[in-house]
């Protein structure tokens, strides 16, 4: 039963790595600051607070103190499936326990002296994954995943120069760790005809590093408008260090079992490299009242660099290559802000597009069209700031009828919120 040891190694690696890789719409967070989260994430250019370190790190040379934030969002999620033929097949329904995430934020910003030089550090989440499918035994997909968890820290150095009143300009790196782990399920078919679960398999690993840089321009022509750009570099990580391990779930019938105990591939290791993507970020703001701002951004994210994904086996017989071939994906954000004496209001709204083909739409990551709608609120107390957003994530149905790389195909119904705060001191 040597397809048994294959399927069961490709199994194990393939949903624990990719969810770091098919983060592109899905699961990146660009859920960053709270006030520019409150237009709805339309920040490159009109960004004036300690999150410029994200969102355009050349405006750094343009805030008239220092400043340190702190901020987090609160994001829920809930999806669900229904089937269509010929599998799982039309009235089988499936549902991803409620998920519960809290991204943080960590900025300080600060002008060296009086010169035209100034520094930012960061910490921050910018890509994460967690799904839990409900009722992991029963789960029609679970010989794909149960349960996969991603999560990054990334942390961020930026130096800002202001050659005048119009030009900056900022050079960065990123440096980021990611941990994955994974819980599935391995059927096999009995003589009967009746799939029954037979291993258990769970992929760990640790946090591993990866190092990409960040570039930045920022330019003022006059008091009514700026242009930014913002390139967040690509970062490959390499996994060197994961551990499958693969436990033997007993059916009761001896022979069978002593079948599956023969051909159960040992707990090992395996390695891949993996790609976040490079993300090119462009805005417009314009300011035609000192109370009024609005700015529109378009958003690129060059997923199309995750053609592939080579698998490495301590048994080097398991090796796999999983194709993928993910598409570049554009983000649209249009916000706007209304500022008042102590108080500002925002309202923003997005469109971010699939970064997964059909082909690759799986219950491991269901990507698939959002539409963002976001409000959010800013109060200035003193040096203290406090910023508050609330974003309403409409994602469009996705179906996969016939086009499901491993034939599981259905329609996936997504819905997200977040909201998020975040409060910075200036001195």
């Amino acid at each position: 039963m040597k397809p048994l040891r294959r399927a069961l190694a490709a199994v194990a690696l393939t949903a624990c790595l990719a969810p770091s890789l098919a983060s592109g719409a899905g699961y990146n967070i660009y859920e960053q600051g709270a006030r520019a989260m409150g237009m709805a994430g339309a920040a490159t250019a009109s960004v004036q607070d300690a999150s410029a370190i994200f969102y355009n790190p050349a405006a750094l040379s343009r805030l008239d103190k220092s400043e340190l934030q702190l901020g987090a969002t609160w994001l829920t999620t809930r999806t669900s499936f229904a089937g269509l033929d010929p599998y799982p097949g039309l009235g089988v329904t499936e549902e991803m326990e409620p998920g519960m995430f809290f991204p943080p934020t960590l900025y300080w910003a600060n002008r060296v002296g009086e010169s035209k030089l100034s520094y930012g550090v960061g910490v921050n989440a910018p890509f994460g994954l967690g799904v839990e499918w409900k009722s992991p035994e029963t789960f029609t997909g679970r010989d794909r995943i149960t349960k996969a968890d991603l999560q990054t820290i990334n942390g961020n150095l930026s130096l800002a120069w202001a050659f005048d009143d119009r030009w900056s300009v900022a050079l960065g790196a990123n440096a980021l760790m990611a941990k994955v782990e994974l819980n599935s399920i391995r059927t096999q078919v009995t003589t009967g005809g009746q799939p029954v679960n037979v291993a258990s398999v769970v992929l760990e690993g640790g946090f591993t590093p990866g190092y990409g840089p960040q570039a930045a321009v920022l330019f003022s022509p006059n008091d009514a408008w700026r242009f930014g750009i913002n390139y967040r570099g690509e970062i490959g990580v390499t996994i060197d260090d994961g551990n499958a391990d693969f436990t033997q779930i007993l059916t009761g019938d001896a022979a069978f079992d002593g079948v599956v105990a023969a051909s159960l591939p040992p707990d090992q290791g395996v390695s891949t490299d993996l790609v976040f993507p490079a993300i090119l970020s462009t805005g417009i703001a314009w300011t035609p009242s000192p109370d009024w701002t609005w700015e529109i951004d378009a958003n690129l994210a060059q997923w199309s660099a995750f053609e592939k994904l080579d698998l490495k086996f301590d048994d080097s017989s398991l090796d796999q290559t999983i194709r993928e071939d993910y598409e570049d994906s554009w983000q649209v954000r249009f916000g706007a802000e209304h500022r008042m004496a102590n108080y500002q209001y925002r309202f923003g709204y997005y469109y971010d597009e699939a970064a997964a083909p059909t082909e690759s739409v799986t219950p491991l990551l269901p990507d698939a069209p959002r539409h963002g709608v976001t409000l959010g609120l800013g109060w200035d107390r003193g040096n203290w700031k406090l910023d508050l957003y609330n974003l309403f994530l409409f994602v469009e149905n996705r179906s996969t009828e016939l086009r499901e790389r491993d034939g599981y195909d259905g329609v996936y119904k997504s819905y997200v919120n977040a909201l998020g705060a975040s409060i910075g001191f200036r001195w």
